[in-house]
């Protein structure tokens, strides 16, 4: 597995039409953490190559560069059906408290 940028890896889970907060709660791996990955902070290698490889198990196709073209992202779940983005099917609900909102 060759190494993907850190801003592809935004890309790839933007491709997918999922948020950090699915990732998270999907594969485990904290918002935060996410987050730096994509921002390109130092975070431990192990989570970086486990987030490429969640992404790569959805579907994802990294795709090196070549000749004068750059990083490409293939998104395999749109090729029966272009507007099917992920195969997830029940997608945990986030674990962090949201803001209540008072309606009056």
């Amino acid at each position: 597995m060759q190494p993907v940028p850190r801003p592809i890896l935004k890309i790839a889970r933007e491709f997918l039409g999922l948020s950090q907060d699915d990732v998270e709660a999907v594969l485990g791996v904290s918002r935060k953490t996410i987050q730096r990955i994509e921002r390109g902070d130092d975070v431990i290698v192990h989570y970086v190559a486990s987030l490429q490889r969640f992404y790569e198990d959805q579907g994802i196709q990294f795709v090196p560069p070549a000749d004068d073209r750059g990083w490409g992202v293939f998104n395999a779940n749109t090729k029966s059906d272009p507007a099917k983005l992920n195969a997830l099917e029940n997608i945990p609900p986030s674990k962090r408290k949201r803001a209540e909102v008072d309606p009056n």
